[in-house]
């Protein structure tokens, strides 16, 4: 009786050997881009950091009467603003670099312009999942769903940039799978 159940575990079990050069490199893989609004929000939020820092030394020169240099006047405004513009840059060119995947073991997460980072969960490691808006995102009509694995109460994978249904839908899907590996 018990050789029978262990030839019916074994018949199930599988446990191959997978040579890499048989492995399907994820960057091949299409993925999904995110939500144009998402650039622009980020592109808003770049803009509101310059006035509030163009605002606070403005009031820093006021309160010191005159007792800066005009090449620092000069400078700094100068200083923000090329700033300003790397950040620009770097979100534009940035976003078409940021993406998700799902597969039918795995969800992944990439971004980086110069500082790549590919982020994968396998369903099986999931603990749970949810759709969460900020402020912002809300106005934007924008959500992200949130993947956590054991051990922590923040998120290990972060999927911003997404419309409120297509969020949902992930959300469902990522369930679904997790319910699946339990």
């Amino acid at each position: 009786m018990n050789n029978r159940k262990d030839m019916q575990l074994n018949e199930e079990f599988s446990n191959q050997v997978v040579l890499p050069d048989q492995l399907a490199p994820i960057e091949v893989q299409e993925f999904e881009a995110l939500e144009n609004k998402y650039k622009l929000i980020n592109q808003i939020g770049s803009a509101i950091v310059l006035v509030f820092a163009l605002i606070g030394f403005f009031l820093f020169t006021q309160i010191s009467s005159g007792n800066i240099p005009i090449t620092v006047v000069i400078a700094v405004p100068f200083i923000f603003a090329v700033l300003f513009i790397g950040k620009l840059a770097f979100i534009i060119l940035g976003f078409p670099k940021k993406g998700y995947l799902l597969r039918e073991q795995d969800v992944s997460y990439r971004s980086g312009l110069f500082i790549y980072k590919l982020t994968t969960i396998p369903f099986n490691r999931i603990q749970h999942v949810e759709v969460s808006q900020n402020m912002i995102e809300k106005s934007f009509g924008l959500s992200r769903v949130k993947v956590f694995t054991a051990g922590g109460s923040v998120s290990d994978l972060s999927i911003p940039g997404l419309l409120p249904d297509k969020a949902h839908q992930i959300e469902s899907f990522l369930l679904s799978k997790v319910s699946k590996h339990e």
